[in-house]
């Protein structure tokens, strides 16, 4: 309704104006009647002074303007006209910027236009005496010459730092002095800062540095210790706090010599006490002192010298250091060559903090209980003497294990530990680490010695490495880490020290015997299921072709199956999993075969495996590459013990296998997800329910 009232009024108007110019014309007709002329037109002047200007980055001058008619100004880039417009006479002030390089600026009345051109000024040469000046912390000034035959300005930093009050003058012409005011600086850290002086195209840079705030240096260290003789050769280094006067934190570093000349230093820490990493020498005389350090300038403080004598002992591991792990209790193996113990395995760990390394520690505690927790179960059990088991000691910074990623740099929750280990959380069990550290590390032990090259790989595909970590957390994760050049794989299992055991085999010892012993020694592949009714992907079996080629699911020593079935077999096929659809292609069929007379446990073709349950298939219901239960399937037992045999120059027979097999009957046994390869009624052994820690989910007997 608005805008219709608004159209009806302007017709109106309009309507109006035209009766109006009508009469108009009407009474023009013919000149008669006492016609007066019109006003005589305006002429339009428009004149601006000075039309050249010479200024200097940051100067500014200023121009009249003359006129009878309005006016506008427009500037050229780099300078600024204020005002902008206006109209008759007035004056404008013209600015240009540090970096304006002239140009020409328009005065525009209503039909003319005057121009002015502006230029820069010729650059001249600048000079500063000094080019640094510093001023005190406290409240002051300092003074600088300018020496310049031209023209000059100065730039002020920006930001601008809160202490630097002012500069004066900020520019000039010719030789000048420039007085530079400043407040009170209360930072520990020199303040600096720069002025840009400019005369044209020539610049030249004044530093500014204002002493830092006074600093009190920390009291000195006292109470060192250790002092006297008989110390250990890996011992801990104390002392008792400083203070500072200002409040600072405070970082101390240990300092040790044997002349009182050459000093080494320990990396600075916090705390007031540290262990040496590496063993010192027996029944040597040390010098020893600790540098208190606020990390302020003037904030450090040596204590007085303290000496010790160590003797021939020590309770604690060195970082690095390595032992054979020996069972027997009268120590009657005290070394090991290749012929006697020829399967060299090698356990360290990753969290444990110095502190947990005293021998029969923490360190010592889990990693005996995962040596333990593998010659639990057969074959391992029964060929013990066919492995030398190393230990290897790996100091971390901080205990514990990342998380948020199984790559550490990725990690929400970072730790610093040796090996970088990092779950990757929520409902996975994937752990990562830094795979090269981990066999720098187990390189020292016996026969593996690193030398410098890709050789160490080689060695190691030999030497399953197990990494248990001091976390309380239910995962575990095996890599198989591939070299160039066609180099073998090297297994590392890695498995937390503790999270809690259950009806569902969930607990460490578990995890362990799955992921080292079946993946890391026995290189076998995984058996339980997550995608019950989906078929094995075709395209999988070149990633199992790539990983045989390098010593993973190796199936090179097989027993022998029947010729006229030999189109099942194919060299993708996983060592303890099958992907033929038939018992008589199997992996396993010359057990299959001997289910009765042997009497080993339900040896047939069970669907399921590697997590897919339809086209893949494994030769037993139960298995520790299931759901962790402490029993290895026949077959997986026949590959475990293939490989020892071959480790050590000894020919694996199955005759052999099966006259030392003791555990043919498997007690723990439980149905996989998916048994509809199985014929009903077939022989079995008998189960509780359990909940596979896998999935999460109870599994009940057929």
């Amino acid at each position: 309704m608005r805008t219709t009232l608004r159209r009806t009024r302007l017709a109106a108007f309009m309507a109006t104006v035209g009766i109006i110019s009508l009469i108009a014309v009407s009474c023009g007709g013919g000149g008669k009647g006492g016609d007066k002329p019109g006003p005589a037109p305006t002429t339009e002047n428009l004149s601006v002074s000075p039309t050249t200007l010479t200024l200097a980055g940051g100067a500014s001058a200023q121009i009249s303007i003359s006129s009878n008619v309005a006016w506008t100004v427009t500037a050229p880039s780099g300078y600024t006209a204020t005002p902008a417009s206006g109209s008759n006479n007035g004056t404008v002030t013209v600015k240009a910027s540090a970096t304006a390089a002239g140009g020409t600026l328009t005065v525009k009345g209503k039909s003319k236009s005057v121009s002015v051109t502006i230029s820069a000024p010729s650059a001249a040469a600048i000079t500063l005496e000094p080019e640094a000046v510093t001023i005190p912390s406290t409240a002051g000034n300092a003074t600088f010459k300018v020496n310049c035959t031209g023209s000059w300005t100065i730039t002020l930093p920006n930001p601008k730092p809160a202490w630097l009050t002012s500069v004066t003058p900020s520019s000039g012409n010719g030789n000048g002095t420039v007085t530079i005011n400043t407040a009170n600086y209360t930072d520990k850290v020199k303040g600096q800062t720069f002025l840009t002086v400019k005369s044209g195209a020539n610049t030249k840079y004044l530093t500014i540095i204002k002493e830092a705030a006074p600093n009190i240096a920390p009291t000195k260290p006292t109470g060192l210790k250790p002092s006297g003789s008989n110390v250990e050769t890996i011992t801990t280094f104390s002392w008792t706090a400083s203070t500072d006067g200002n409040n600072d934190k405070i970082k101390y570093t240990v300092m040790l010599s044997e002349d009182n000349v050459n000093w080494r230093s320990f990396d600075p820490i916090e705390a007031t006490s540290v262990m040496n990493e590496e063993e010192l020498q027996k029944n040597t005389t040390y010098y020893y002192k600790v540098v208190a350090d606020d990390g302020f300038e003037g904030g450090k403080t040596e204590s007085d010298v303290v000496t010790f004598t160590t003797g021939s002992t020590k309770s604690y591991w060195a970082d690095g250091e390595v032992k054979l792990y020996e069972v027997n209790s009268d120590g009657s193996i005290t070394e090991v060559t290749e012929t006697s113990r020829p399967f060299k395995l090698i356990y360290t760990g990753d969290g444990y903090t110095q502190d947990l390394f005293k021998y029969g520690g923490q360190f010592d505690q889990e990693i005996d209980k995962g040596i333990k927790a593998l010659f639990q179960v057969e074959p391992y059990k029964y060929y013990y003497y066919y492995f030398a088991v190393y230990k290897v000691a790996a100091y971390s910074k901080e205990a514990g294990m990342s998380s948020g990623a199984t790559e550490w740099e990725n990690a929400s929750t970072k730790i610093n530990t040796k090996f970088k280990c990092s779950w990757a959380g929520g409902n996975s069990t994937g752990i990562g680490c830094d795979t090269r550290t981990v066999e720098l590390y187990a390189a020292k032990c016996f026969g593996v010695e690193y030398d410098g090259g890709v050789a160490i790989r080689t060695k190691l595909s030999w030497s399953p490495i197990s990494v248990i970590i001091n976390a309380d957390q239910y995962a575990g994760t095996n890599i198989w880490s591939s070299g160039m050049d066609g180099m073998k794989m090297v297994s590392i299992a890695q498995t937390p020290a503790r999270h809690p055991s259950s009806g569902s085999y969930g607990g460490f010892e578990y995890t362990l015997r799955h992921e080292y012993g079946g993946h890391g020694i026995g290189l076998l592949g995984d058996e339980y299921v997550y995608y019950n009714t989906t078929a094995y992907p075709y395209d999988n079996q070149s990633t199992f072709r790539y990983w045989q080629g390098i010593g993973a699911y190796a199936n090179t020593y097989l027993p022998q199956w029947d010729a006229t079935n030999s189109a099942w077999y194919s060299d993708y096929d996983h060592c303890n999993l099958g992907l033929t659809p038939t018992v008589e292609g199997a992996n396993w069929k010359t057990f299959a075969d001997m289910t009765e007379t042997y009497g080993a446990c339900n040896i047939n073709l069970h669907a399921g495996s590697a997590t897919y349950g339809v086209g893949i298939y494994r030769s037993e219901n139960g298995s520790c590459m299931i759901n962790n239960i402490p029993h290895f399937n026949t077959f997986s037992r026949w590959k475990i013990y293939c490989r020892i045999k071959i480790t050590a120059g000894e020919t694996p027979t199955v005759e052999d296998f099966v006259a030392h097999d003791f555990d043919k009957t498997n007690s723990y046994s439980s149905a996989a997800p998916s048994t509809k390869g199985a014929t009903p009624n077939q022989k079995r052994c008998e189960g509780p329910i359990l909940i596979d820690p896998y999935h999460k989910k109870p599994y009940k007997m057929r």
